[in-house]
């Protein structure tokens, strides 16, 4: 079996037809067609139900891409193995962030480590919520991924990286002598936010609901980065991450502690075992101030 076929199957997948995966592999889409229907022939199933000009995994198909990335994977592996015993560090690394770490502390890890690595390439994926953030590294579709520790499962291996303060953004016009807010006034404002099972989201419902409260949501989208505008339009209020909120700040947001304070544990996670030699650096990196791992 030609694994060149495997990853072109992987490649129309991630992403999204025959036509995105060539240009992403920087081949011909007809080669690709070609490729996909030469395995199919050799193993005897369709990978793909073909509806209109859209390709939909069949169940044989998925169990292909499931073990095709593990062969891939293990392609990659053994070539990055290889290299560092030269002592070179070379690859792939595929990262996953929740997009409220982007900014901070992925970024300036990432700097770090590219400075150190520029033999590697990175790629960092977004997920949908905590939980497709650890179904990818579960799977090994990224290899480390930042998050909110609280958010994650014990059936990865974590390293706690920092805290992060939780606090409220405003519309600018409120009383800047307004230094704290408690649980019952959050609660009555007019507040925007992202969906239910995003993380800033769970973090505003946990504030709430520890004292029975509900929140007041007039304005609830997947759209993070229209979150501020909103604010700064004097739409309503929000609750962002410190390193967010301080962001916020400088364009013209009030911000408010919340009281209690609310911090949110963040962290590096990743499968039990051996991570690739890439992997391994990028560890250390995030882990150089003596964090510990549990």
């Amino acid at each position: 079996m030609d694994l060149r076929h495997l990853e072109f199957v992987v490649a129309i997948v991630d992403h999204g037809g025959v036509g995105r995966a060539a240009t992403a592999l920087h081949v011909a889409q007809p080669s690709v067609s070609a490729s996909v229907r030469r395995l199919e022939r050799e193993l005897g199933v369709d990978l793909f139900d073909r509806i209109g000009r859209r390709l939909v995994l069949t169940d044989a198909g998925a169990t292909v891409v499931d073990h095709a990335r593990q062969l891939l994977r293990g392609r990659e592996r053994l070539e990055a193995e290889l290299a560092a015993q030269r002592g070179v560090v070379v690859g792939m690394l595929r990262l996953v962030s929740l997009p409220t770490l982007a900014m901070e502390p992925l970024t300036e890890l990432v700097v770090r480590f590219a400075a150190a690595y520029p033999d590697v390439r990175v790629g960092v994926a977004e997920p949908l919520d905590a939980d497709d953030l650890e179904r990818r590294v579960s799977q090994g579709r990224s290899e480390l991924g930042v998050t909110d520790l609280a958010l994650t499962s014990r059936a990865l291996q974590h390293l706690h990286l920092t805290d992060q303060q939780i606090v409220a953004v405003l519309p600018p016009g409120t009383d800047r002598s307004l230094r704290t807010l408690r649980a019952t006034e959050l609660a009555g404002l007019r507040l925007i936010t992202t969906p239910a099972g995003t993380s800033t989201r769970t973090l505003l419902d946990q504030v709430l609901r520890r004292r029975q409260l509900t929140a007041n949501i007039v304005i609830e989208t997947s759209h993070r980065e229209a979150i501020v505008p909103l604010v700064l339009a004097g739409t309503g209020a929000t609750v962002l991450p410190a390193p967010l909120a301080r962001d916020a700040a400088e364009r013209g947001a009030v911000l408010a502690e919340l009281d209690p304070p609310v911090r949110r544990r963040i962290g590096l996670v990743h499968r039990p075992g051996p991570l690739s030699p890439a992997g391994r650096a990028f560890r250390a990196i995030a882990a150089g101030g003596g964090d510990r791992e549990r």
